[in-house]
C-alpha cells in the first residue's frame, strides 16, 4: 500500500498487516471489492478545506446546543433564599381594646331606618382572648334605636356566656343546655308581637363559613329586619351580649350550649329583668358545660 504526503510517497506491504486482518481482507476479495492502492493526503488547499469544514461543523454544533438549551432559572432554585413583600392587601384597623393588634371583627353597621329581609350568620368560628364580647348588638355612640325583628332564631350556637338585656319580645322560647342560668324576664302583657311582612326595598346580609374574632351589629338608629338567623355560630371566648332588640319571637334551640365551667350555681346564661316578655317557654337544662 502506498500513501503520499506532499511530495513524498511511503510504501507499506499488505502482507505486513496483522493476522487478525487476514479474514477481513479475504472477505473483501471474495466480494471483489477493490482495495485502495494510493491514498493521497496533503496540499495547502486540502488542509484549508479541512479546517473550514471543521470550523463549520463546530459552529453548527454550538448553534444547535444553544438553540435547544433553556437558561431560564427554575423557581425556587435549590438552596436559594427569597425576600417576599411583607404587605398583602390593606391592613385592617385595630381593635379598641387591643390597638396593637389588627382586627378581624365582622361589624354590621345598620343605618337608621334601614330595612333588611334577613341577617344570616352561618358556620362562623369566633373568639379572641382579649375581648369580653363575642357577639354583640349595640348602639352606635349616643344613638337611640332598636333592632326590630320578626323572628330571632339561634340553632347550634355556643359560647361561654349569654346575656339578653334592654329588650322586648312577644314570645321567648329557650331550650339550651347551660352551665347555670338566671331567668329574670319581666312579664308584660302589653308587649306587642312584631310582624314584618313587606320586603319592598329591603336588602339582606349573609356571612358564612368564616373565621372572625367577633360579630358586632351596630345600630345607628332604628333598623328593621325580617329574620336574624344564627346557625352553627361557635364562640371560644367572650359572651353573647344582646341589647336593644324588639322581636316578635326569640328562639334558642336545644342544640345550643353556654357555659364557662363555673358550675350550675353560677349563672352563665342570663335573661335580665330589663327584658320584657309577653310569653315565656323555659326549657333550659342546667348541666356542667365548659365552652372553649
Amino acid at each position: 500500500m502506498k500513501i503520499k504526503f506532499g511530495t513524498k510517497t511511503f510504501s507499506f506491504p499488505i502482507t505486513g498487516l496483522p493476522n487478525m486482518a487476514t479474514p477481513y481482507l479475504s472477505f473483501l476479495k471474495a466480494l471483489r471489492i477493490p482495495l485502495p492502492k494510493l491514498l493521497k493526503v496533503g496540499g495547502a488547499k486540502s488542509g484549508m478545506y479541512s479546517l473550514i469544514a471543521v470550523a463549520v461543523g463546530f459552529g453548527a454544533i454550538l448553534f444547535i446546543v444553544d438553540a435547544n438549551t433553556d437558561t431560564s432559572p427554575t423557581w425556587p432554585e435549590a438552596g436559594a433564599f427569597y425576600t417576599l413583600p411583607d404587605t398583602v392587601g390593606e391592613k385592617l384597623p385595630p381593635d379598641p381594646e387591643t390597638p396593637t393588634l389588627f382586627s378581624q371583627t365582622l361589624q354590621i353597621n345598620a343605618a337608621s331606618s334601614t330595612r333588611l329581609m334577613s341577617i344570616t350568620l352561618n358556620n362562623l368560628d369566633m373568639g379572641k382572648a382579649e375581648l369580653s364580647e363575642c357577639l354583640q348588638i349595640k348602639r352606635d355612640g349616643s344613638t337611640v334605636g332598636y333592632l326590630y325583628l320578626d323572628e330571632f332564631i339561634m340553632t347550634g350556637v355556643s359560647a361561654p356566656s349569654f346575656d339578653l338585656s334592654n329588650s322586648e319580645t312577644g314570645e321567648l322560647v329557650v331550650q339550651a343546655k347551660v352551665d347555670g342560668h338566671t331567668m329574670a324576664a319581666t312579664i308584660d302583657s302589653t308587649i306587642s308581637e312584631q310582624t314584618i311582612v313587606s320586603q319592598r326595598g329591603a336588602g339582606s346580609f349573609t356571612a358564612e363559613n368564616s373565621v372572625v374574632d367577633r360579630v358586632i351589629i351596630n345600630l345607628m338608629g332604628d333598623a328593621t329586619v325580617g329574620k336574624l338567623i344564627l346557625t352553627n355560630v361557635k364562640c371560644s371566648n367572650g359572651s353573647f351580649d344582646l341589647d336593644y332588640v324588639k322581636a316578635g319571637k326569640i328562639t334558642i334551640d336545644n342544640t345550643s350550649m353556654f357555659g364557662r365551667g363555673t358550675g350550675i350555681n353560677s349563672a352563665d346564661f342570663v335573661i335580665s329583668n330589663t327584658t320584657k316578655v309577653r310569653t315565656v317557654t323555659d326549657n333550659l337544662v342546667d348541666t356542667p358545660i365548659t365552652v372553649r
